[in-house]
Order: structure tokens, then C-alpha cells, then sequence
């Protein structure tokens, strides 16, 4: 198959796999029921070309047809982001470790999502994404580590972040990093070794820094730290390092 007709289907794919993240991260947040709630909007129950990748969204002008109420931007811009970012992965991964990518991509999608709307890190997300990446690394799936990396990435990406916020605890009295936070560095650690952790850390931290000033700057107080949805952080900073530095 020609590579331009490859890349077309990857990004329809990535359409797709886009619509269904928006309903498992809505779904998650409005009450925690994940696959077992039928998709339909906020305002009726959709036809099923609103349930189509894109399509849905522009086929009725920005509108839900049960009502007058606009379909929310982002469910577009979800499904445009994985349209791009899978053939991305293909590209830069290569066609052996793409696949072991692709649930990658998912459970951060999700994580990313939740923790942007409700603070909130899923465990069948995070935990479930360290099962995952444990089944992966017993198998020897090309592209991700061995049995021995994934444990000890898992291990000391929980780690790290617990003791950050340990020490915190013991100089604020509060907490600054939620666990979470914690569990979601431990699945970094399963899927993209040791190695990854301290750079990830690292550039979520500044990115993290950098919007809370501004933000605050804006408010004109300062910002409380749980108001910042790290984990959205810290699942673009491995989503960088899993195509940029890997």
C-alpha cells in the first residue's frame, strides 16, 4: 500500500479512536461508568452520524440535533489531535513499535481529559495502564522495555513522586502532588522505562510552572496548586519524550 494511502487510514483511525476517548473521558467524569453507558449528548440521545468521527461534529453546523444547544468544540478538537498524532507516532516510531504505541496513546488520552476536567486521574487509566504494560513487557513486545525495565521504571516512577510529595508534606503540611499523580508516573515508568522519568518530571514541572504563573499573574493572587491539572503535564511531556527522545 502506498504511504500516503497508509497515513490516511491512520488518521481516520485516529478520528475514531478520538470520538471514543471523548466518551469514555465524559462518561468517566459525569459518573464513572466508563464503556457500559451508551454514547449520546448532553442535551438527547444522538443519531448515529453524530456519532461519526468529525462527520458528527460538522454535519450539523456545531449544533445537537435534539436541541439548541452547540456540541462542545473539543470533542472536535480530540478527535483532530488523534487524527494527527497517530499517523505522528507511525512516522516516528516505525511500523514494528507502533502498535504496543497505540493503547499508549489511548489510556493517556483519557488521563489527560479527566484530569482536565474533574482533577482527576481514572485507576482504570493509570493502574490499568501498568497491568497493561507489564502483560506487554512479559511478552517482549518490541519497542517498550523488558520485564526487569518495566518494574523498575514503575517502581521508581511511583517513587519519585510519592517522596517528592512526602517531603512537601513535611515542609507545607499539605499535599502537593496528588497520588494520582503518582500512580500515573508509576504507568510512565512500566511503558517507557527508567530513563524517561526524570526528563518527563522535569519538563511537565516547567511547562506546569510556566501556565501557573501566567495564570496567577492573570487572577492577581496566587494559584493554589491543586487547582493545576499535573497530569495533563506529565502526559504531554511522555507523550514528547515517546516520539522525540525514545
Amino acid at each position: 500500500m502506498p504511504d500516503f494511502f497508509q497515513y490516511v487510514l491512520l488518521a481516520v483511525a485516529g478520528a475514531c479512536l478520538g470520538s471514543f476517548v471523548n466518551v469514555v473521558a465524559f462518561q468517566h467524569t459525569a459518573g464513572g461508568r466508563c464503556i457500559r453507558v451508551s454514547s449520546r449528548c448532553l442535551v438527547g440521545k444522538q443519531h448515529d452520524i453524530e456519532n461519526l468521527p468529525l462527520i458528527g461534529w460538522l454535519g450539523y453546523f456545531w449544533r445537537c440535533s435534539h436541541g439548541d444547544m452547540g456540541l462542545p468544540p473539543r470533542r472536535l478538537k480530540v478527535e483532530l489531535a488523534l487524527a494527527g498524532l497517530l499517523p505522528l507516532a507511525f512516522w516516528r516510531l516505525g511500523a514494528a513499535d507502533f502498535s504496543a504505541a497505540v493503547p499508549f496513546i489511548f489510556l493517556l488520552s483519557i488521563i489527560f481529559l479527566t484530569d482536565l476536567d474533574a482533577l482527576t486521574i481514572p485507576d482504570r487509566a493509570s493502574l490499568g495502564g501498568v497491568a497493561l504494560g507489564l502483560v506487554f513487557a512479559a511478552l517482549e513486545t518490541p519497542g517498550l522495555p523488558n520485564m526487569h525495565q518495566a518494574l523498575v521504571g514503575g517502581f521508581c516512577g511511583f517513587g519519585l513522586v510519592y517522596g517528592i510529595n512526602a517531603l512537601y508534606c513535611l515542609w507545607r503540611g499539605t499535599d502537593g502532588i496528588g497520588i494520582g499523580d503518582a500512580k500515573l508516573m508509576g504507568m510512565l515508568g512500566v511503558w517507557l522505562g527508567a530513563p524517561s522519568l526524570l526528563p518527563t518530571l522535569f519538563a511537565a514541572s516547567l511547562v506546569a510552572t510556566a501556565f501557573g504563573t501566567i495564570l496567577a499573574a492573570q487572577k492577581g493572587k496566587e494559584l493554589a496548586p491543586a487547582l493545576v491539572p499535573f497530569g495533563c503535564y506529565l502526559v504531554a511531556a511522555a507523550l514528547g519524550w515517546l516520539l522525540f527522545a525514545s
